[in-house]
């Protein structure tokens, strides 16, 4: 369909779905400074005919490392066709792995993330060799003169589908796994509901009385942390408040509170008002004695979003005072005369575009070059079309972002926020084509 200023509001009407492949291993090494112990989380985040994307966490469990290199092999013939957050070199099976200038050193307790894009054919099995800085991963903190033959690896079960639209708490995808960020997190030990998404928290879903037409994504169990809000409306600006039911979860699991305009499997059409009741109930719910979001939602950071349609009604309440920032996917205004939204812009705004392909992406690009002189913003574009990866597991590439972008603007964790600042930022010079305006950490 034709997406293209002075055109009346549109109605998108996609879907995507790949097959996905993920693992996760869980190992513990030594580091070659000091008698140590880590724990690296891999997962397969995306993957296509041919091709996949991983994201690798290691979290340093002994004493602080100043640089760092981690090795493994590669069992069926994947090589790495991309790399970012690190300097990588293969030479056939073997992959190494080095820091780069500003995540060199992990203190204990402490993490650090890369991601890459990689080809595959046939199998894609999970790597067991680990090691750091030249020390075998042994499953214990201390020294190993070699590697293991085997090492306790922990694999989860992948849907090939974009996951279950029921209503209700879903059980899809790992219960756990170390965040993109940051200290790692743990939920309470007497959390044993089942869950969703890649983070500390698993997540689901549900509905409250007083708060009509919309889906509320949270941790199964509550943690002690404060819990910022996203308000969220759906592409074709629909009422199904379970249409990015996988990239929803995926930022809920990470610490969130997602309201997502529309209810479960819900019909009909939102509007940006919707948006509006979603931060008016967070702070009432947070202000309310007797409700479970009691003293638990940070409101003073919220952050508007939407994608497509969803994106234009992000923009018309992105004036709201409690906004702390905008994102908004693959939209742009559909007519000058709405120029004004743009112009009154004062928090920092997000772009997270499909590339050339994407109809919104002229739009998109107009509204880049009008926005006000010192605005913070950020612009990424991943060659994904207008569809996206919001049913890819964990919502795929946009997701692993999405979570990265929202630690940074709305928890203050300036690891995430160097994905985003400075022309050696993580996702520069990788998949996505990137553009800053006024980016500090």
């Amino acid at each position: 369909m034709n997406y293209a200023r002075f055109r009346p509001r549109y109605v998108l009407a996609c879907a995507a779905s790949l097959v996905l492949a993920s693992g996760a291993a869980i190992l513990t090494t030594t580091a070659a400074q000091a008698a140590t112990g880590c724990r690296v989380n891999y997962v397969v985040s995306s993957a296509w005919p041919g091709g996949f994307g991983a994201n690798v966490t290691i979290t340093n469990l002994g004493d602080t490392v100043t640089s760092w290199r981690l090795t493994w092999s590669f069992g069926a013939g994947q090589t790495i066709t991309q790399l970012w957050n690190g300097s990588v070199s293969q030479s056939g099976a073997q992959v190494s792995v080095a820091n780069v200038s500003y995540n060199g050193t992990i203190t204990t307790g402490g993490e650090t993330q890369f991601g890459f894009n990689g080809a595959w054919n046939g199998t894609n099995p999970v790597p067991t060799d680990f090691a750091l800085n030249g020390t075998a991963c042994t499953g214990s903190v201390g020294t190993s003169a070699a590697p293991p033959t085997s090492g306790p690896v922990v694999t989860s079960a992948v849907p090939t589908t974009a996951g279950p639209t029921t209503a209700g708490p879903t059980t899809a995808g790992p219960t756990s796994s170390a965040p993109t960020s940051g200290p790692t997190t743990s939920r309470p030990p007497a959390c044993t509901t089942p869950g969703g998404g890649s983070g500390p928290y698993p997540a689901g879903y549900e509905t409250s009385g007083s708060l009509p037409n919309h889906t509320i994504y949270r941790p199964e169990c509550l943690p002690t942390e404060k819990l910022p809000v996203l308000a969220w409306s759906q592409g074709a600006c629909s009422a199904n408040g379970t249409a990015a039911l996988n990239f929803l979860r995926e930022i809920a699991s990470h610490g969130f509170l997602v309201i997502a305009n529309g209810n479960p499997n819900g019909s009909g059409s939102s509007t940006a008002s919707w948006l509006t009741q979603s931060m008016d109930w967070a702070v009432a719910e947070n202000a309310r004695q007797g409700s479970k979001y009691y003293g638990r939602l940070d409101t003073s950071k919220i952050a508007v979003a939407g994608f497509s349609c969803g994106g234009l009604e992000a923009y018309e309440v992105s004036n709201d005072a409690r906004i702390t920032t905008t994102v908004i996917f693959s939209s742009g205004l559909l007519n000058d005369a709405n120029d004004y939204q743009l112009r009154r812009l004062t928090k920092p705004i997000a772009y997270f575009i499909g590339g050339t392909s994407d109809i919104a992406y002229p739009n998109a690009m107009d509204d880049w070059g009008k926005l006000p002189s010192g605005l913070p913003a950020f612009m990424g574009n991943l060659n994904v079309g207008h569809g996206g990866t919001y049913d890819q597991y964990n919502g795929g590439e946009f997701g692993r972002v999405m979570v990265l972008y929202l630690k940074w603007r709305l928890k203050g964790d300036q690891n995430a926020g160097r994905n985003f600042v400075g022309s050696n930022c993580g996702l520069c010079g990788t998949q996505w084509q990137v553009q800053q305006k006024n980016l500090t950490l």
